[in-house]
């Protein structure tokens, strides 16, 4: 059987891994293929090469530059290596464009996505939060296992297993900083008077080598040891070994089908020349908004608004009335460390999740400017002592949203235009639910030693948790054209599977990543086995 998957992020990455098991299935890979700039990507290698203490303080200075505040100024965007690279144009976003207060860095063309810059947090999501679909946790639970047995993970066994299983070999942690340590450690003391109020708080689950980790700080711009997980891992593995064939350069501009063939229309980006790819099967994985304009435009569904569900990001600043005894990302690990859990219901749907972050350098830009100037900098610097970084979601049911338009492509342009405005639906039951969540947590600061800072408080812009989807969403009796089957077809296309997070019925508040692998992995793996019976 021959296939084509388009994309290299994390859903095409979990197609891969599932077709990988039959060697009589021909695997090829379209991709935009964009990479980080050859001076980062050296710098990075000397790095990977010796230890942290060897390293040059150029090559240190080139790949930690830290997040950059975004013309919000709510929450910064991440840099990889010193690069943008992840969120830059290679093409993909051409024709890209916002109306209002919304992000529109929305389709990566980096090799390996926005995987590339993610936070790596790794958890199934509860059985409850799948009451939407047309399948339970169940049917998954074979696939979440594959994923965490082919990833890297690290996690352990504690009170958040009661809504996520670990459901993989996880190994422990890097050594935490001391303000998470504190506030796990007052949980455990306080442990029933916390749950009363209802919340749960335990060590953060990570797709990455914890056990290999030598904590140089500089986890949230780039791991040299590519000890952090990105779906480029899983590719090169892949195309190393000769199971993949990997064509980078190149943009998908139309998808087709003709009998029992399905044909990809790709732009060779450095020849300006179309390609077709033929194939058995297609599988889209070019992320939720890259999948929807590819399938908009080919079955011509021109300005239709597609709604997108997103679980709304908010920045939640919490003080702890102790000071860590340092304030460096020197020889600490600065990944999402412990998360607080927040059930508004006994099932496990309605759940809240904060991550907390220890201190690294882009949070000198959320002090106020004051305590920035060389007068007040000290007051500054012991203001950050006390400070952890909670970075929450809320369900899509109780977030906004946004729409997406997809038009014709502009005189002398080749891919679709993509207009995504906010939704009418303002953000009042999203304030209202984070006003719930704010009140919880200081019922609780007493005992875990932390308190939000109310003022700081921010909620992102529509489209800027990147935890959106559900354009084309699973539904047990699919409306032709509007929603797919379980198997990610939709009318008229029989061949053609969708696998990203287009296919999200909901989008829970959990982490987000996992899930879109795990359902992309359950999609290939019943392909391939449909074409056996």
């Amino acid at each position: 059987m021959e296939v084509v998957i388009v994309g290299a992020g994390p859903a095409a990455a979990a197609v891969a891994l599932a077709l990988n098991a039959h060697p009589e299935v021909s695997i090829r890979v379209l991709d935009v293929g964009g990479r980080l700039a050859p001076a980062n990507e050296a710098a990075r290698h000397r790095m990977s090469l010796s230890e942290p203490g060897r390293w040059s303080t150029a090559d240190v200075a080139t790949i930690s530059q830290v997040a950059q505040l975004t013309r919000d100024q709510r929450l910064p965007e991440k840099r990889n290596f010193g690069s943008s690279f992840p969120f830059d144009d290679f093409g993909q976003l051409r024709g890209v464009r916002g109306e209002g207060d919304v992000n529109t860095k929305v389709i990566s063309g980096a090799y390996g996505g926005f995987s590339n810059t993610w936070g790596a947090q790794t958890m199934v999501n509860s059985a409850a939060s799948f009451v939407d679909w047309p399948f339970s946790r169940n049917e998954l639970e074979l696939d979440y296992r594959a994923i965490l047995s082919s990833i890297p993970y690290a996690g352990e066994s504690d009170d958040l297993e009661e809504y996520f299983p670990l459901w993989g070999p996880a190994e422990p942690l890097p050594p935490l900083s001391d303000n998470a340590n504190q506030v796990l450690a007052r949980y455990r003391r306080y442990r029933l008077s916390v749950r009363r109020h209802g919340v749960i708080v335990g060590k953060s689950r990570l797709a990455m080598k914890g056990a290999s980790c030598v904590s140089c700080g500089l986890c949230m711009t780039g791991c040299p040891y590519s000890l952090v997980y990105s779906a480029s891992q899983t590719f090169d593995q892949l195309i190393s070994s000769g199971r993949v064939e990997y064509l980078g350069g190149y943009a998908a501009e139309a998808v087709r089908e003709e009998g029992e063939r399905s044909f990809v229309v790709a732009r060779d980006l450095a020849t300006d020349t179309l390609h077709t790819f033929g194939a058995d099967k297609v599988f889209l994985g070019l992320g939720a908004i890259g999948t929807t304009r590819l399938v908009a435009s080919s079955l011509e569904m021109w300005s239709q608004p597609f709604h997108f569900q997103e679980s709304a990001q908010f920045l939640m600043p919490l003080a702890s009335l102790r000071a860590t005894t340092s304030l460096s990302q020197e020889n600490s690990f600065t990944l999402n460390q412990f998360n607080v859990v927040m059930p508004f219901d006994e099932a496990g749907r309605d759940l809240v999740q904060i991550h907390g972050y220890p201190y690294n350098k882009s949070m000198d830009d959320a002090l106020p400017g004051l305590l920035r100037t060389p007068l007040l900098g000290s007051l500054g610097r012991t203001a950050l002592k006390h400070l952890t970084v909670g970075l929450g979601y809320l369900p899509s049911w109780w977030s906004p949203g946004f729409e997406v338009t997809i038009e014709r492509p502009l005189p002398g342009e080749h891919l679709a235009q993509v207009v995504v405005t906010p939704d009418a639906n303002d953000g009042d039951v999203a304030r209202k639910k984070l006003r719930a969540v704010t009140a919880r947590l200081f019922r609780v600061a007493p005992y875990l030693g932390v308190v939000p800072v109310a003022p700081m408080i921010a909620l992102s812009p529509p489209g800027k948790s990147y935890h959106y989807g559900g354009s084309f969403p699973h539904a047990k009796d699919p409306l032709p054209g509007r929603e797919t089957d379980s198997q990610g077809r939709l009318h008229p296309w029989r061949n053609v599977h969708l696998v990203d997070a287009s296919v999200f019925p909901t989008v829970s508040a959990t982490t987000f990543t996992l899930t879109i692998m795990a359902n992309a992995h359950r999609i290939a793996r019943g392909v391939v086995e449909r074409t056996r019976e």
